[in-house]
């Protein structure tokens, strides 16, 4: 959830914490399944402490739920639900509710983001030549709702409808700043209030950790203006991921990502690397663009006790038009990093990651597999 960029360093009283956690009896009370009439409840959390330059030093947590029903089949993946919050000095705050709920043998899913943010983001202009240079951080209110519905229609293939609502409210922003002097469509903030239609196939064999399957999802969105919306834009965007086990926890695993936008999607709502889960190496939203692909692979593996590896890389073109893929510069990162595992039941890790992109070295600090 969180990603640590630009000059930080690992809190070692975060880092302890969770240590602790993992070699104290208190991990087993936070990990035993709790029955109740109709779940069973197994809890996983994380502490979190970092600093950042725009941030000074900040705190909070993660906790992870992973959901059973009582009648569910031995080795079912189950649903899980993620909560986070985090406060800084500086009186930012990040309050983070994301959910994967499963009934009926997976035959249906819910899936979604609840959110409410005071926060700040990083801006160096739109394409693939925007300078280092030219870094913006400007700051932003805003509450966020993401909800989608799907159901199976046929054997692992579901498909499925939701809404995405964001009311984006700049708060600040340079006088003499890239937003202000070349104002791209969203530079003074704006309603996000898009339709969600969703296909997609997927037999991963955990939600956290995958060693085997194949997730294939696309997503199509269509602002609704005659509601709320301030714009009017399409997305669609396709999500294929692949993981063999080819040796006992032996893994490799395959990510394509491509997205693409209409001209009239505001730049906050735009394709942007790098994040936590994509392209790690750059800074946050590094690089901001109407149509992004990008391929990244991982060698996952075990070393000893509850720590596992990864080492990994990632490709990104970032065209002007999507029928010329390789016409702009394209972007390399790779990295390495460090798994402790938390919950073994449900595969709930603690991520360590240290990436290069051609700029710098960026780290990340968070909780479970980038995908």
């Amino acid at each position: 959830m969180i990603n640590l960029q630009r000059g930080i360093f690992f809190n070692l009283i975060g880092f302890l914490g969770v240590l602790f956690l993992i070699s104290s009896p208190s991990l087993a009370k936070a990990q035993n399944d709790a029955d109740t009439s109709q779940l069973k409840i197994s809890k996983t959390i994380i502490p979190i402490a970092f600093y950042l330059p725009e941030t000074s030093f900040a705190f909070g947590g993660t906790g992870i739920l992973s959901l059973r029903s009582n009648m569910a089949i031995e080795g079912e993946r189950p649903s899980q639900v993620l909560l986070g919050a985090v406060y800084s000095l500086k009186n930012q705050l990040l309050l983070i509710s994301t959910f994967e709920i499963y009934q009926k043998q997976r035959e249906v899913r819910y899936r979604g983001e609840l959110g409410y943010f005071i926060y700040f983001y990083n801006f160096f202009g739109l394409g693939a030549d925007s300078s280092i240079n030219d870094l913006e951080v400007y700051d932003v209110t805003f509450p966020r709702i993401d909800m989608n519905y799907s159901r199976k229609v046929y054997k692992e293939i579901s498909v499925g409808a939701g809404f995405k609502y964001d009311r984006f409210n700049i708060t600040r922003i340079d006088d003499d700043g890239l937003l202000n002097t070349t104002r791209p469509i969203g530079y003074n903030g704006g309603t996000k209030f898009n339709l969600q239609t969703v296909l997609f196939y997927d037999t991963r064999d955990n939600l956290n950790s995958s060693k085997n399957g194949l997730y294939v999802e696309l997503t199509y969105q269509r602002s609704l203006e005659f509601l709320l919306a301030s714009f009017n834009s399409q997305k669609l965007d396709i999500d294929l991921r692949y993981f063999k086990e080819f040796k006992k926890e032996w893994v490799m695993a395959h990510q394509f990502w491509l997205a693409t936008s209409t001209a009239g999607t505001p730049f906050f709502d735009q394709a942007n690397i790098s994040t936590a889960v994509r392209s790690r190496g750059f800074d946050d939203r590094r690089f901001i663009n109407r149509h992004m692909a990008s391929v990244q692979s991982e060698l996952r593996f075990p070393l000893f006790w509850r720590i596992k590896g990864t080492a990994f890389y990632s490709y990104t073109a970032i065209p002007d038009n999507l029928f010329r893929p390789f016409a702009n510069d394209e972007k390399f990162t790779y990295g390495a990093g460090l798994r402790i595992l938390l919950n073994k039941r449900d595969r709930t890790f603690f991520r360590i990651d240290v990436a290069k992109g051609e700029e710098k070295i960026n780290f990340y600090l968070t909780a479970n597999e980038a995908f």
